[in-house]
């Protein structure tokens, strides 16, 4: 790669430089540490989430089980008749929230519905099941969007990282290497002009 383009071989660029490549350096390092924290967080969150989608799975199973034995037992059209006894409609609020800078939904359930009416026995336990583990569905809705967030952040950050370290900063090591030569070569082409006119005037001395 040629280096040379552009470059001005001085000792206020070589600082100049030299101060660059060390926030850098600083910045690559604070982006490992997140990315990181990121990929600790991602383990931990998924771990937590395969748990969690485990047990609403077994519940959900439990739920169906119950509407099942309701229309065997009732009948379609008396399940639809009775269920129009429950009122109300979700309402929910949707706020940020962040881990590490990254931001993710929030659910916060301001209204449910509920049982106003009678109901069946079978339909009312089957509906009673729902509801216990609503607030867990959209915690578990809540946690997946947690997972995908910081997933897509650490994506983003690890690119950052290998950016820096593959790209950015060998190359201010290339130009500042090539600048400390040049210097290097300049310094000793002044001392051995030095050299040469201090002996050409002994030289006119004698």
């Amino acid at each position: 790669m040629n280096v040379a383009g552009g470059v001005r071989p001085t000792k206020g660029y070589l600082f100049e430089l030299k101060k660059r490549i060390t926030f850098v350096e600083k910045g690559c390092e604070f982006l490992k540490m997140k990315r990181d924290h990121l990929a600790r967080e991602l383990r931990a969150s998924i771990e937590v989430l395969r748990g969690r989608r485990t047990d609403i799975e077994n519940r959900l199973e439990k739920v169906y089980d119950e509407l099942a034995t309701a229309y065997l037992s009732l009948g379609p059209s008396e399940v639809k008749s009775q269920v129009d006894s429950i009122k109300k409609t979700l309402e929910v609020d949707v706020l940020p929230k962040s881990v590490m800078g990254v931001y993710y939904p929030f659910v916060k359930i301001l209204s449910k519905p509920e049982i106003e009416g009678k109901m069946d026995i079978t339909l009312y336990k089957a509906a009673q099941s729902i509801f216990e583990i609503f607030d867990e569905l959209v915690s578990v809705a809540e946690f997946e969007a947690r997972v995908e967030k910081i997933a897509e952040e650490l994506g983003k950050t690890n690119r950052k990282v290998n950016a820096l370290e593959n790209i950015v900063i060998p190359s201010y090591k290339r130009i500042i290497k090539y600048i400390e030569n040049k210097l290097e070569e300049e310094m000793l082409e002044e001392f051995v002009r030095i050299k040469l006119i201090g002996g050409v005037q002994k030289r006119q001395k004698e």
